[in-house]
């Protein structure tokens, strides 16, 4: 099974930076709405987010835990701009693209909505006074977002907005999508003389934003659908006591769940990995559960002496690479909670004079990566487990040489 990820490159005309080299422009091509009511809604306290004194008085809210995430496109080249994670599942990521032009967010807070309150005024009450920190944000328009209402089953609206001033005012376009107890946000901004020239593109990107499951993401079913395939599959349970004790010792403190097995169980393997990148202990990991009980089957210290993990979606190939010198993939199979090796390729060194093997046979250096090659292309691309993300890697034999080639890359998603 392959497993593909939208790879986009976003066309700029100018590859400046935030400089303070701006100035106004024209906003997309809608009605303005009253801002003044927004800003009255705000100041009443529709937009609020729910304080901690409201949690206290609410012992609903206080337990209700959000396992939900807005899942948008996959993007190269990202610069991570801030990350939060909280213990209720509530989160914030921003990233800018390579070009430093535009900036990606995406957000979950508690919902604050008040009794009566029209959803698309919250909609964009939300923008104003959680999307925006700087209290600048100035609604255009917004309007109800029919494919991602029908997507995500809950109501959803596109909303247009600007933020800053003068020569740093930027241009956005994001949705709210308003789900039962959380309120989710997923959109693009970029300074506001580039935007008409991006317009279509953040359009379309927004229509192929989805709500996922965080405690089934990983399931047989949901591998490459995304949903749930019942109350058992996928479920994060069985590796709470795994995740705490990783995060207690250090040795991990990001997770994610995926299904490598090829068997017919409904319980996924774990993925864990050290955010710092740490070269002092193993930093990252795979775990399944065998014979009711929650096993290691690969660890490695990724960055050090060429070793990486990596591994195939429902294709149950884990691929360990790595050697004091020379070369050494391994490509193993999850077998009674352990790995069973099943193709071996070494180089015993990266000069003229180096040897080649495939599974302990001799073999020319040609021979060797049209091999290594032969037995990759079912399993492209396979996911590597780095200290910033899930990387796309896939293996490429062109011109007598062959090698991993890093592709686009996804968040963890269970910390």
């Amino acid at each position: 099974m392959k497993r593909n990820i939208k790879t986009v490159a976003l066309v700029l005309s100018c590859a400046l930076a935030f400089s303070g080299m701006y100035g106004c422009g024209s906003a997309p091509e809608s009605e303005p709405v009253d801002t003044q009511a927004a800003a009255e809604d705000q100041e009443d306290g529709k937009g609020d987010l729910i304080t901690d004194e409201d949690q206290s008085a609410d012992s609903d809210t206080e337990t209700v835990v959000n396992e939900l995430a807005l899942r948008g496109p996959s993007y190269t080249g990202l610069s991570e701009l801030y990350s939060l994670n909280n213990e209720d599942g509530t989160y914030i990521y921003q990233d800018m693209t390579e070009d430093t032009l535009t900036v990606i967010t995406n957000m979950c807070s508690r919902d604050s909505r008040r009794d009566g309150q029209d959803p698309d005024a919250y909609a964009e009450n939300y923008v104003c006074a959680v999307v925006d920190d700087t209290a600048s944000a100035r609604i255009i328009s917004s309007k109800e977002d029919e494919a991602v209402s029908a997507s995500t089953k809950y109501p959803s609206y596109r909303v247009y907005w600007e933020s800053g001033a003068n020569e740093d005012t930027k241009q956005n376009v994001g949705v709210v999508v308003l789900a039962d107890n959380f309120t989710f946000y997923y959109g693009y901004g970029c300074p506001i003389d580039y935007y008409e020239e991006n317009a279509d593109f953040y359009e379309s990107e927004l229509g192929s934003v989805e709500l996922i499951d965080l405690a089934n993401l990983g399931s047989k079913d949901s591998a490459d659908a995304g949903e749930s395939s019942g109350e058992d599959a996928g479920g994060y349970d069985v590796y709470l006591d795994k995740i705490n004790e990783l995060k207690s010792e250090g040795l991990a403190d990001q997770f994610t769940l995926a299904y490598i097995n090829d068997d017919d169980s409904s319980i996924p393997e774990l993925i864990a990995s050290d955010s710092k990148g740490s070269f002092d202990h193993e930093n990252a990991f795979i775990f399944t559960v065998s014979n009711g009980e929650v096993v290691e089957v690969a660890s490695v210290i990724a960055g050090v002496d060429g070793a990486n993990l990596d591994y195939a979606i429902g294709a149950n190939i884990i691929h360990i690479s790595g050697a004091a010198a020379g070369m050494r993939d391994v490509f193993s199979r999850i077998e009674n909670g352990k790995l069973k090796e099943v193709f071996v390729a070494e180089a015993s060194s990266m000069d003229e004079d180096a040897k080649f093997s495939i599974n302990g046979n001799s073999v020319k250096e040609s021979e060797y990566y049209e091999q290594i090659n032969a037995f990759m292309e079912p399993y492209n691309p396979l996911l590597r487990i780095a200290y910033d993300g899930l990387y796309e890697v896939e293996y490429k034999y062109e011109d007598g040489y062959g090698g991993f080639e890093q592709g686009a890359s996804e968040r963890y998603t269970i910390l």
